[in-house]
């Protein structure tokens, strides 16, 4: 059996490296920790400051934009990470990127040439590429013509 020292260090170490949500770490150490020792380490984390969803959630919708990401990505990611809608609405909100222009500048760093208007697979190539990365449909188009009067 575990104590509730050996359980919090684990917790703190793993802190240590990176922001992780109460439900990753539950996750993490749900096979190999008590249920109810890990549930009182965690107030205590939490209540101490060494963990805060809010923290993790502003981290991840900084680095997802980051890396070019949409807004349906970012909610998709936050859902897997077991955090709450509400909260990366929040954050999306307080740090509110322009999604257009991350999409027209996300397609114009990855496809550099002029797109043919007339080649209906390259454009639904490209048109997938934006989607898969969570832009909408909108965005993505706005993206494709933003992108071919730049390069006029």
């Amino acid at each position: 059996m575990e104590t509730e020292a050996k359980i919090r260090s684990a917790v703190i170490a793993l802190l240590a490296r990176r922001e992780y949500s109460r439900s990753e770490i539950e996750q993490k150490y749900r096979d190999k920790y008590d249920a109810v020792l890990l549930e009182r380490v965690l107030d205590h984390c939490q209540e101490a400051g060494y963990q805060s969803d809010q923290r993790f959630v502003e981290m991840l919708v900084r680095s997802k934009v980051n890396q070019g990401h949409g807004l349906l990505r970012i909610l998709q990611e936050g859902k897997r990470k077991g955090v709450s809608e509400a909260l990366l609405k929040q954050s999306i909100q307080m740090q509110a990127p322009d999604w257009f222009a991350l999409a027209a500048e996300l397609y114009q760093r990855k496809f550099r040439e002029k797109t043919d208007k007339q080649d209906r697979k390259l454009y639904e190539k490209r048109m997938r590429f934006l989607l898969s990365r969570g832009f909408t449909y909108e965005q993505a188009k706005h993206a494709f013509e933003t992108a071919d009067t730049e390069l006029d």
